[in-house]
């Protein structure tokens, strides 16, 4: 397992990482953590994860590590038969902020129904790590509402209107998101989907 984390592409999350052993036939060591036990034995080594959630902004300022001011990263990639664009916000020690991801691909999403005239931007994921901070607060040590979510979707409207001349950006959003969407960039309701041309 170790030696996989170390390979782990920087777009990737590893969510889970499971022991197999129920924790009453364990005689010594950690119980129940097999990141833990990882962890220890990476650092041990010298090595590190690369993965999305080894990087988190609050993981890493939980684990007292330096955080940097933060830059923006693009990774683009191959898969499924589209590209990926994945945009971040990440300090020099690739301490991860804030991350979007956005699908490049010439086939239309069926459940939108829409004729499409050369490319489809579609952003599956976005999203500012650390504490929760509701919209009307401001705290001096968390990520949320300094405007990199803003900054990483009007990166990603860019580069899909320039770089791939899709005519529209199409949002798979939470309910709770929706609104932000529509007030804050002009965004309009498709279903499951927000939509906004370029």
């Amino acid at each position: 397992l170790v030696g996989i984390k170390t390979i782990v592409p920087r777009y990737v999350r590893i969510s889970r990482v499971l022991r197999d052993i129920p924790s009453k036939f364990i005689i010594a060591g950690c119980r129940d953590s097999l990141r833990d036990v990882i962890r220890q034995r990476m650092s041990r080594e010298g090595v590190e994860c690369k993965c999305i959630r080894c990087r988190e902004y609050g993981h890493r300022l939980q684990d007292g590590r330096e955080i940097g001011e933060p830059h923006l990263v693009r990774i683009d990639y191959e898969a499924s038969g589209g590209r990926e664009v994945f945009l971040s916000f990440e300090d020099d020690n690739e301490t991860l902020f804030s991350l979007l991801r956005m699908r490049i691909q010439s086939k239309p999403i069926p459940a939108l129904s829409q004729k499409l005239d050369g490319n489809l931007a579609l952003i599956r994921e976005l999203h500012v790590f650390g504490p929760e901070v509701p919209l009307s607060q401001q705290k001096p040590e968390a990520a949320q509402h300094k405007g990199l979510g803003k900054a990483l979707l009007h990166e990603a409207e860019r580069i899909a209107a320039d770089e791939f001349q899709a005519p529209q950006m199409v949002v798979l959003s939470g309910t709770g998101a929706r609104e932000y969407y529509r007030t804050e960039f002009g965004y309009s309701s498709l279903g499951a989907y927000m939509i906004k041309k370029l």
